[in-house]
Formats: structure tokens, sequence, C-alpha cells
């Protein structure tokens, strides 16, 4: 099965990182992006909003957490499931990320879409 890559002209992303992005989306293991897709959805449960530090969080306190080669695989993930599970949505605001590996990298802010506020 062949997947069509859709490239955003728009400028807000380079094309090469997009092109990045899903050449990391097809090669991780697709059992890494059901827990993924999993531990997304535990997050935007507990948290109004959130960054991919949140995720790999709560992907490394399962106990034995598959692994992919490239974590640059949980962009695509992110944005696959706000589209397709709707669990999030993005907002315009980015964070450093509190991951030392990160290097401070900026990370997208994501609004929870199933989050309920706890009474």
């Amino acid at each position: 099965m062949s997947q069509q890559l859709a490239i955003d002209f728009s400028g807000r992303l380079p094309v090469s990182a997009q092109i990045g992005m899903e050449v990391c989306n097809a090669n991780a293991d697709d059992r890494w992006k059901r827990w993924v897709d999993g531990c997304i959805q535990d997050v935007a449960r507990r948290m109004s909003e959130f960054t991919v530090d949140d995720v790999i969080a709560a992907l490394q306190a399962l106990p034995d957490p598959p692994s992919t080669h490239n974590l640059a695989a949980l962009g695509p993930r992110m944005k696959e499931v706000a589209k397709e599970l709707k669990y999030m949505k993005a907002t315009d605001r980015v964070q450093r990320s509190k991951r030392l590996l990160s290097h401070g990298n900026l990370l997208r802010v994501w609004e929870s879409l199933i989050w309920r506020e706890r009474e």
C-alpha cells in the first residue's frame, strides 16, 4: 500500500521538514503508533493544554512501552490524532521542551477537546 504525501505550501513549515515528518511517520512501528495514540488520549483527558513532552512522559510511565526508531514521528502522530480522532486541536502557541534530550526545542501547544474539569 502506498501513501500519498500531502505537502502544505503555505510556508508555515518548510517542505523538507514536512517530508522528513512523513518519512518518520511511515517508518514508525505500528504498535508504537497505537500506544502513542492511547497516551495522547490519556493526556488530553487529564490536561486542558499539553505538548509532546506530556505524551512522552505518559508513554514512558507505562510498563515496557514499545519504541520507534525516531521520536520525530510524534509530530505526525499528533497531527493525525487531532484530525482523525479529534482529541485536541493545535493552538498558535509554542513552548520550550522541558526534556534535556530536546535541548529546549520549541513544541506546539495543543488544546484538549476531551478534557473536563474535575469537580
